[in-house]
């Protein structure tokens, strides 16, 4: 058998195999450059690093030389750390996202004209109010009746669109009737009143309404509690306005925009 393998033929890189010359270069090969077979003619290719693989070849003239592939493990973990979240993130909105719209679903009753626009705002009322402003047949459709506590502002997505309105208030009195009202502004009369009891202990008065919108501008609103026709009424408090079980008591108001349905 005869030569075989590379040698410098004049000024060429020629490759041989039996003394068969199967390929040359008129250049010299470069740093980090290789001759290497392929389907058709052999050819030259390069190692290169990225992604925290780093190819270094010996810069002395010791032969043989000697190339190193080493690796960056700082690079290479946060790539795959990356990766993984990535992947993991988008596995956990997909499993989530169904039991999300059904426990929404079982907490609010919509009309099923609507779809789900936005996520809930929660408006917290935690401090301990008195009262003493009264519900009357002769105010109870303006928007003077009761006391006024807590008072909001939605900024919509969309300009056709309804908000839901869930209002759980904890209230007390000596004995009576309690009426809750909700205002939005601009408007000259209450858009929900709902009603309440208190035997002289801690009750809930819930309001729950829809209140049409035709705008992407803010839209204040208020809540107003009272009596009805007399009495003192304690939001988050006993009747005497001791706190409840001398613990703070939260009343909570939720807000849910939505749209019309476009998709069957």
């Amino acid at each position: 058998m005869g030569n075989s393998g590379f040698y410098l033929q004049d000024t060429q890189n020629s490759v041989f195999a039996d003394n068969i010359r199967l390929g040359q270069m008129t250049t010299i090969l470069k740093k980090d450059e290789i001759i290497i077979g392929t389907d058709a003619l052999p050819t030259v290719t390069k190692f290169s690093g990225s992604d925290g693989i780093t190819i270094t070849t010996d810069s002395n003239s010791t032969l043989p030389m000697t190339t190193k592939f080493s690796l960056d493990m700082d690079i290479i973990s946060k790539a795959v750390l990356e990766k993984i979240i990535d992947e993991l993130v988008s596995d956990i909105v997909k499993n989530i996202t169904q039991s999300l719209i059904e426990e929404i679903l079982q907490r609010i009753h919509t009309d099923p004209i609507f779809s789900f626009s936005r996520a809930f705002k929660t408006i917290e009322i935690n401090k301990s109010i008195q009262c003493n402003g009264l519900f009357t047949k002769e105010n109870v459709n303006t928007l003077v009746g009761g006391t006024e506590i807590a008072t909001f502002s939605v900024v919509p997505e969309n300009p056709n669109s309804m908000f839901i309105i869930c209002a759980d208030i904890v209230v007390s009195r000596m004995e009576g009737t309690v009426v809750s009202a909700l205002v939005k502004e601009g408007d000259t009369k209450p858009n929900a009143i709902s009603y309440g009891y208190s035997a002289g202990y801690p009750n809930v008065c819930s309001l729950r309404t829809t209140v049409p919108n035709i705008t992407t501008a803010p839209v204040n609103f208020s809540l107003r509690i009272g009596g009805m026709d007399s009495g003192v009424v304690w939001v988050n408090a006993m009747p005497n306005g001791d706190k409840i079980l001398d613990t703070n008591t939260i009343s909570k108001i939720i807000v849910l925009e939505v749209i019309p349905q476009t998709n069957g």
